[in-house]
């Protein structure tokens, strides 16, 4: 075997060296991404199950269920608890949103629960009047208030 041929061949088992290389890379990127999303999505629902279990707490049950029915009706501290309350729950809810891309599940899935829950909580009364006077539609993403202002639209009969 002459020397260029030896040379042809090292440069052949380099470049199938640097394919295996690529193609492993590859695979270690994608399992990567696969426990990154399953990480986002157990972080999102964490989230989610904490929020939901501050109601285990029967005063803080007490102002949720009259807060939805009547925000007015509750006294100045219960409203201070009832939009805490609200304004974490929606930072789970666009959690759940912006991570959704990110998730085990489909986006448009993920975007369709978000949206049903979010139809579902400011189909109450009171949830709706703690919105309008909470002053988020200026301290929060335009796209996330236009989407809970179009909820609201279509829930009161507004929207086109």
């Amino acid at each position: 075997m002459s020397i260029s041929e030896f040379t042809d061949l090292a440069d052949f088992f380099g470049a199938l060296g640097v394919i295996a290389s690529v193609l492993f890379l590859g695979w270690q990127m994608r399992k990567t991404t696969e426990q990154s999303r399953l990480t986002n999505w157990q972080a999102t629902h964490s989230a989610t199950r904490e929020h939901k279990r501050r109601t285990d707490n029967p005063y803080v049950a007490d102002v949720v269920d009259r807060g939805r029915v009547d925000f007015d009706a509750l006294t100045r501290s219960e409203q201070v608890t009832f939009g805490f309350w609200m304004e974490e729950w929606l930072q789970a809810i666009e959690g759940l949103t912006v991570t959704s891309s990110a998730t085990s599940s489909r986006y448009s899935d993920i975007n369709r629960v978000a949206t049903d829950v979010t139809t579902e909580m400011f189909s109450h009364p009171g949830c709706r009047a703690w919105w309008q006077r909470s002053g988020l539609t200026d301290r929060w993403p335009k796209k996330t208030t236009d989407h809970i202002e179009g909820i609201i639209a279509r829930i009161e009969g507004r929207a086109s």
